[in-house]
């Protein structure tokens, strides 16, 4: 099966920054440059050039143009050992919440939960990217059950960037966190947000958070498209 034509020409443009005829700190050709040069649709040139955005080599500034900012395809890696480090991933990553909203728990929610099919829940849906201006790398959805406490006020409040959920929300009193990781389709929705091929597959990261005494907090999935992440763990032998 052929590639569509944007991601051909992507693929080309990557290979001449890879090769330095497009250096990093210098601007790439225009659209319409590019549309003259591959005989393709203003369209065509914009596909190309998100390609190039989410893998993190390029980057559009307003009135500028499109500056090349590295090299190679960047990779996200996320290396944890403890509760600690997870937590440290959200102090270092920017999550922008887009949406929140009261959902009825399906049969999958009601599950991620442990509640009832039908359940009054809190969702916020947003994306993380490294920094502002940057290109998202993942889309993350925020889970909890609905309630009248504090901290579901709290979250039906956020909007905007939020840099640490856990910590904005003040419950740093985390006993244990849940975390299952599987293969899954790109919902398309999501392939739009994040600038990547309708038919990609993404790693599906799941994680509960409980507080000491197993109660669980909130449970938040994240999509990350499969070819832009390293996911990295130490485990060490006991001693004991």
């Amino acid at each position: 099966m052929s590639k569509p034509r944007y991601q051909t020409v992507a693929d080309q443009l990557r290979r001449d920054i890879e090769k330095g005829r497009h250096q990093v700190g210098t601007l790439l050709p225009t659209e319409l440059q590019l549309c003259a040069a591959y005989e393709i649709s203003r369209h065509t040139a914009r596909e190309a050039l998100r390609v190039l955005i989410h893998d993190r080599m390029i980057e559009r500034k307003q009135g500028s143009g499109t500056l090349v900012i590295a090299n190679s395809r960047q990779r996200f890696n996320h290396s944890i050992s403890s509760v600690q480090d997870l937590l440290q991933y959200g102090a270092n990553t920017r999550l922008t919440i887009k949406h929140t909203e009261i959902v009825a728990a399906d049969d999958e929610l009601a599950e991620l939960l442990g509640c009832e099919v039908g359940t009054d829940c809190i969702h916020l849906h947003g994306l993380r990217s490294t920094q502002k201006g940057e290109a998202p790398f993942c889309v993350s959805d925020i889970y909890r059950i609905g309630g009248k406490d504090p901290l579901s006020r709290r979250l039906m409040e956020v909007s905007g960037a939020v840099y640490a959920l856990v910590e904005e929300l003040e419950i740093g009193h985390i006993g244990m966190v849940e975390q299952d990781i599987n293969a899954a389709p790109l919902p398309s929705e999501n392939a739009l947000e994040l600038g990547v091929p309708k038919s990609s597959v993404c790693l599906r990261i799941a994680r509960r958070y409980f507080d000491p005494s197993g109660k669980l907090i909130v449970a938040a999935v994240n999509l990350h498209p499969g070819s832009d992440f390293v996911y990295s763990m130490s485990l060490k032998q006991s001693t004991s």
